[in-house]
């Protein structure tokens, strides 16, 4: 290939160099003209199209278009207020949310400690009620990998068939037993799109652009980028095993972290841990729902075709390392053979590593489907390997964070400031103004629903955790490494001193005046319509409470003392009361035990 020409050059450039410059009878002048020739003949040859055989249109030879043009950074998931209404407007007729909506899917069977772990931190945080793929759909005398197929195509059929998930919608999926939301989900989608958004622009330089026919025979040819970055997933220090001379392993690109982010051992540390990350993890994934399907259809067709079963991790680092071998291949079909020698010499090539890969390409055959990772950690923190890496800090804590970068070794430190796009969220500890005249379920109460003054706290001053080698404040946490880690790392989350009373906060502040001012303008802070809290819907769209699922798990939840979910009590045998007088928990319950639970299954039917 065109790759061969640098080599060629090397090998026989210095004796015809030698020639010229030590020829005795050879005047000044004359090395002069000499050397001059030399140049134009290199130039001359280095600049002309090559006469070797032709490379094919790789581009148009492996499917690469996608199902509508519109990219994912462009989805006004999130828009802007509206001036043209307030307080005082009688409320729309057929209100709706018109743009894009935001869903988080959790594969789970059932309620489990690590489940319930992520379904707290992610309602804590206002995501919209999740929905759980596969609960109470357990498959007794499964294996491992037909549990695994049994998932992937749940959630894939729920992309396809759900009547509440339309193309453009921005989904997001987790591993629902072991995954910690840290960040609200503006910070995730505005994060998101930032890093498609300048991604986007690399590859608009690095891969040009192709012209396209309409299938209409008279519509003029459209100009379109060849390669764009639609869905993110998480990144891994590690590749998976046994891929050794797979693309997957091999041709993926280098973290858009600096090469010695970690010192001089940066990638070269025997367990791993000083990597970069740079390998695709499919524990988190975000991106539209229309290319999801494209990519879980594809890990379905390559898990069912070979006979190991190997699963989706194995399925989905080769469908990255098999885009990324595509994309090289177009890449040099087009490249400047002299522009690619000398930032070979110079140190700044950006080509592909395909030396000693092992692949097969299929004429015909999709390859494209604008995978990437999220290389820094902004959105998808990995611990695995990568437990050493992070700190709980206080950002208000000036001498903590002035040496922090320091201690972890991290070269050219600078000071760490707490994130623009946190220090303009909205006090976590803000109750609503209605919040104890509220008679919505959880009523109010002064011992359950007590949280600490907004004015001493605030995201400057309560424990994030934080990626000191990258910068960065993640929006999730995996916890894919230690398990023995779970328990100290959920305590360590900045939400758990007061899970409750901010889950109660939650589930309360979707009733009321608050709620009802947001109808009001237009649902322009709604990030999906089947509306619902303290609760999550499953993939047969149906409606399960949060006291239902999660049931048994409070103590691991919230270690706080005051019992079940929706029963709760200060001390086994005494009341707790509202500030109305109004039992809320305790033993003078029991009386009305069926009456209340009557109460909260009308709230439910209302919700469905």
């Amino acid at each position: 290939m065109m790759a061969d020409a640098p080599l060629h050059f090397q090998t026989k450039s210095p004796t015809v160099l030698w020639q010229v410059l030590h020829r005795r009878s050879r005047t000044h002048r004359t090395k002069a003209i000499g050397l001059v020739a030399i140049t134009f003949l290199f130039f001359f040859y280095f600049l002309q199209p090559s006469t070797k055989r032709v490379e094919p249109d790789f581009w148009t030879r492996f499917p690469s278009q996608f199902p509508f043009p519109e990219r994912p950074e462009d989805a006004q998931v999130i828009l802007p207020p509206r001036a043209d209404i307030n307080v005082n407007t009688t409320l729309p007729s057929g209100l709706d949310k018109p743009n894009p909506r935001l869903h988080v899917l959790v594969p789970a069977s059932r309620g489990s400690r690590g489940v319930c772990r992520t379904l707290t931190s992610a309602m804590i945080l206002g995501y919209p009620p999740p929905t759980v793929v596969g609960y109470r759909h357990e498959s007794p005398g499964a294996t491992e990998s037909e549990r695994m197929v049994e998932r992937i195509t749940r959630a894939r059929d729920y992309l396809r068939n759900s009547k509440t998930v339309h193309d453009r919608d921005i989904v997001l999926m987790v591993d629902g037993e072991d995954t910690f939301f840290q960040l609200p989900p503006k910070v995730l989608v505005e994060r998101f799109q930032s890093i498609v958004r300048s991604n986007n622009q690399k590859l608009r330089k690095r891969y040009g652009f192709a012209q396209v026919q309409d299938e209409k025979d008279d519509a003029p040819s459209e100009l379109v980028q060849k390669y764009t970055q639609r869905v993110l997933f998480g990144a891994s220090k590690l590749c998976y095993p046994g891929l050794l001379d797979d693309p997957g392993c091999v041709s993926v690109p280098e973290s858009s972290l600096p090469p010695d982010v970690y010192g001089w051992k940066t990638d070269v540390y025997p367990d791993g841990s000083l990597n970069r990350p740079r390998w695709l993890n499919p524990g988190a994934v975000i991106g539209q729902a229309a290319d999801l399907r494209l990519i879980y259809d594809e890990v379905l067709r390559l898990v069912d075709t070979h006979a190991n079963k190997s699963g989706d991790h194995k399925a989905l680092t080769q469908m990255y390392g098999r885009q990324e071998v595509v994309r090289e291949l177009e890449r040099r079909r087009t490249v400047s053979t002299f522009k690619e020698f000398m930032y070979y010499l110079v140190g700044i090539s950006d080509a592909t590593n395909l030396t000693g890969i092992s692949v097969h390409l299929e004429a015909g055959r999709r390859y494209e489907y604008g995978i990437g990772v999220d290389f820094e950690s902004q959105l998808f923190f990995s611990q695995n390997s990568s437990r050493k890496d992070v700190e709980w800090v206080k950002y208000a804590n000036i001498t903590k964070m002035s040496a922090l970068q320091m201690q972890h070794g991290v070269p050219r430190e600078h000071r760490l400031l707490l994130p623009e796009d946190i220090a303009a969220l909205p006090n976590p500890f803000v109750q609503s103004r209605f919040a104890k005249e509220s008679t919505q379920r959880p009523t109010w109460n002064a011992t359950l629903d007590k949280l600490p003054s907004p004015a001493d706290h605030s995201w400057l001053n309560i424990s994030l955790m934080t990626n000191v080698h990258s910068a960065t404040v993640p929006v999730t946490v995996h916890l894919d490494d230690d398990p023995k880690l779970r328990n100290v790392w959920w305590e360590n989350m900045w939400f758990f001193p007061w899970a409750r009373a901010l889950l109660r906060k939650y589930v309360r502040d979707s009733h009321g005046f608050d709620a009802a001012q947001s109808s009001l303008l237009g649902g322009q802070d709604w990030l999906e319509v089947r509306g619902g809290r303290g609760g999550i819907w499953t993939d047969d769209e149906s409606w399960i409470t949060f006291a239902e699922i999660c049931k048994g798990q409070e103590r691991d939840l919230f270690d706080d003392g005051f019992g079940p979910w929706s029963k709760e009590h200060d001390n086994p045998d005494d009341p707790v009361y509202n500030q109305y007088g109004r039992l809320v928990a305790g033993k003078e319950e029991q009386d009305g035990e069926g009456e209340g639970e009557q109460e909260e299954g009308e709230d439910e039917e209302k919700i469905d």
